[in-house]
């Protein structure tokens, strides 16, 4: 009995440790570093800088590129696990047409606190509000943009708050499932501890929905972000970039195309 007691204390403490440290996998907070920071301060460069306090005392930093608040539509955009968000002002002040609210998780760039998944979805509601209030934005001029984790994030916004547009890049039904090709199914179901599962609710979203896929990404299989485009009951489209990967599909050509053609439309 005694050492069934001890096996079962060990398997405790090693699946408990293994919780635990599935975050430390999953998000890969990045600081602003000084660098950055000084470019965003050049007057030249026309964003806005925001903050803006969450439950907790957790202070949330970010910026707004503001365009046309009245006439152009605003996308909330939501990085991927190691993306400070900062790093695309450049690309969609020049090429996207659209306001963008840009805004770092928890625990990146400059933001406080520590990610995870119930607070990143209660901050993204807690966002848009207080943009939407401040600019008197409808949801349907609003739309919102998650590249890969930042997927499960945009679409949890959409379906919540009634957004009409919904911009997906490289998105997965499930991070369970992702996870589910690389080790044993029964060992991810013990030890993961944020799953992202949208496919729980994309059933419900009717946003008009872009798809954004790389032909050779290397991160997410093709049938994960398959399986999610098919449980969008929305009107959809999906663009296959080819000869992208994951984490360079925002570099190809074509890209920022579909983006702007789906704006438009």
């Amino acid at each position: 009995m005694k050492l069934i007691a001890g096996i079962l204390i060990i398997s405790i403490v090693v699946f408990g440790g293994l919780r635990l440290f599935s975050r430390k996998l999953l998000y890969f907070p990045v600081p602003l570093d000084r660098t950055r920071k000084e470019q965003l301060a050049r007057p030249a460069l026309p964003v806005k800088e925001f903050s803006h306090s969450v439950a907790g005392n957790i202070t949330l930093r970010g910026w707004i590129i503001e365009k046309d608040m009245k006439n152009l539509p605003t996308l909330f955009y939501f990085g991927g696990n190691a993306e400070e968000v900062s790093l695309n002002i450049e690309d969609y002040l020049a090429r996207v047409e659209a306001n963008v609210v840009l805004v770092n998780y928890r625990g990146y760039g400059q933001s406080q606190g520590k990610p995870g998944e119930d607070e990143l979805k209660a901050d993204a509601l807690a966002l848009f509000d207080r943009v939407a209030g401040d600019y008197s934005l409808s949801p349907d001029r609003c739309g919102a943009w998650g590249r890969s984790l930042g997927s499960s994030i945009a679409s949890y916004l959409v379906w919540k708050r009634g957004l009409k547009h919904l911009i997906l890049t490289c998105p997965f039904d499930s991070i369970e499932a992702v996870a589910a090709g690389f080790y044993p199914a029964w060992l991810v179901g013990l030890v993961l501890t944020d799953r992202h599962r949208t496919t729980d609710f994309s059933g419900e979203i009717r946003a008009a929905a872009l798809i954004l896929a790389a032909a050779d990404d290397e991160i997410i299989p093709a049938e994960r972000t398959q399986a999610l485009y098919e449980s969008l009951a929305g009107s959809k489209r999906m663009v296959t970039i080819r000869g992208a990967g994951h984490n360079t599909i925002s570099e190809a050509r074509g890209y920022y195309e579909a983006v702007n053609e789906f704006l438009k439309k």
